[in-house]
């Protein structure tokens, strides 16, 4: 279906209708590429609360709804001028257009069509190619597709895949218990706001220790995203707050989101006390084995490449950048951000 044959229309979140609130969870539930708890209306909704104002492009043919992206206007003052980014900004690890897999479309016709002058994204994943939207500077997202019999049995064939990396986070684990008392496992925490506060607590410690100063969590606007979050009961956005313990003291954890089969590996953090024992590879190997009784048929880690994140990883795609301008305006705030960028490094 080419972009000729559809219309584009812009709408805040607030005014979206219940008929087209349903089309939209309709098309993310049918998704098979792009079922992604980022694009749920749950989760603009919570941005919308928690964030700021949410705009949403809805891609009609006819009278039936066929697409959906939401955006949001960037932070400061290029924001106010028009350039728009992913919903949910930088704590967003999916962007892209919901849509069904026959729609075609070309940046800067929609942009046109959506009267929007400017728009950065990141995270746009390569899947999105296929409807005609591409980006720049691709970086690598790693996934865990786990085995189709369970975690236990995807854990035993990762044995034979890498051994060491297997018998050296079961050791870890058995001198974890050895030297600090048993360990409680916790898909879902059964204590969830005490655990979410200590969680975004310690997430700062490490963004502190490590001399991140732009860490998400830091601003308390994004730590109360989280918190509206924890009370969703969406299946297409359900929240999981996992919880790894010794004797009651709490030795990792994770917060992430779960859509459909997907789970997104989102905010994992362990107390650094800890830190000899792998406890985020411990508390990632609780997961993988309890995964199949949660529905989860894969562990997305997002965007990024490091050795923990390649620890378990079995899929690798790509996600892309870009910074688009329609117009003469539209080319202004591109230089502008360009400018912005260049000064601030």
């Amino acid at each position: 279906m080419s972009f000729n044959h559809l219309r584009i229309q812009r709408k805040l979140f607030s005014t979206l209708t219940t008929d087209e609130r349903d089309a939209w969870t309709q098309l993310l539930r049918e998704s098979i590429t792009s079922r992604w708890a980022f694009v749920s209306p749950t989760y603009a909704e919570a941005v919308n609360a928690d964030l700021g104002p949410v705009e949403v492009l809805l891609f009609w043919q006819g009278d039936e709804l066929v697409g959906v992206m939401p955006l949001q206007r960037a932070a400061g003052w290029l924001g106010r001028l028009g350039m728009r980014e992913p919903v949910g900004r930088h704590m967003t690890d999916y962007f892209g257009i919901l849509t069904r897999p026959e729609v075609r479309l070309e940046w800067s016709p929609l942009l046109r069509a959506a009267g929007i002058p400017c728009l950065h994204f990141t995270h746009l994943d390569e899947s999105q190619a296929a409807h005609g939207l591409t980006g720049d500077n691709p970086r690598s997202g790693l996934r865990t597709r786990i085995h189709p019999d369970g975690g236990e049995a995807h854990w035993e064939y990762l044995r034979t895949q890498d051994r060491k990396l297997v018998n050296d986070t079961e050791r870890r684990e058995r001198k974890l218990v050895a030297e600090h008392g048993p360990l409680q496992f916790e898909m879902q925490s059964t204590s969830p706001v005490q655990d979410l506060e200590a969680l975004i607590k310690l997430k700062n410690a490490q963004y502190r220790r490590t001399g991140h100063d732009g860490g998400a969590l830091l601003d308390p606007v994004n730590a109360r995203l989280l918190t509206r979050l924890l009370a969703s009961r969406d299946t297409n956005c359900r929240p999981r707050l996992s919880v790894l313990r010794c004797k009651g003291r709490l030795v990792a954890s994770h917060f992430g989101l779960q859509c459909g089969p997907l789970l997104h590996y989102w905010f994992p953090v362990y107390d650094n006390q800890f830190s000899a024992y792998s406890p985020g590879r411990i508390l990632y190997r609780h997961i993988l084995l309890a995964a199949q009784a949660h529905g989860i048929a894969c562990i997305d880690r997002g965007e990024g490449d490091s050795p923990a994140k390649r620890d378990f990883a079995n899929e690798e795609h790509r996600f892309f950048k870009g910074l688009l301008g329609s117009g003469l305006r539209g080319q202004i705030l591109c230089l502008a951000q360009r400018l912005n960028w260049r000064f601030s490094a």
